[in-house]
This record gives C-alpha cells, structure tokens and sequence, in this order.
C-alpha cells in the first residue's frame, strides 16, 4: 500500500487554492488574489494556457507564482 504523506501544507492541485488563501512564496507572506488554471475560461473570456497565481503582500505588492506547488499554506491561527 502506497501512501501520501503532505509533509507541508501545499496543494496538491490548483483547483484547492482559494481566493483570499493565506500562503507563504519565497518566505514571504502573500494572499491569493487572482487563481488561473491552465484551460479554464473566466468570466472575462480569457484561457490561461498554464497554471499561475498572482499573489499581493501587506504593501499591496503583486507577484506571479507559476508553480502551485512552492506555495505554503499558512495556518490560521
């Protein structure tokens, strides 16, 4: 029997980042402000043709992460 042991609180997918999500990029805090998945259309028509979230700090300050995957999940206290 195989099992997953998520060691950190990552995501396993995309599709479990949440707008407003608390997480920590390059060992800063940031809150998911926008979440495009690669072939999913929005309301506005666009397509992504990959995976990114764009993330904004305390100051307002807007940064791309491309993979889901280096984004810790903050605990809420």
């Amino acid at each position: 029997i195989h099992y997953t042991i998520n060691l950190m609180n990552t995501y396993a997918s995309p599709y479990q980042i949440g707008l407003g999500d608390s997480v920590n990029y390059n060992f800063k805090n940031y809150l998911v402000l926008i979440n495009y998945i690669k072939g999913e259309t929005d309301a506005k028509g666009y397509t992504p043709k990959s995976n990114r979230t764009i993330l904004i700090d305390d100051n307002d300050n807007r940064i791309i992460c491309n993979d889901f995957t280096k984004l810790t999940i903050n605990e809420a206290i």
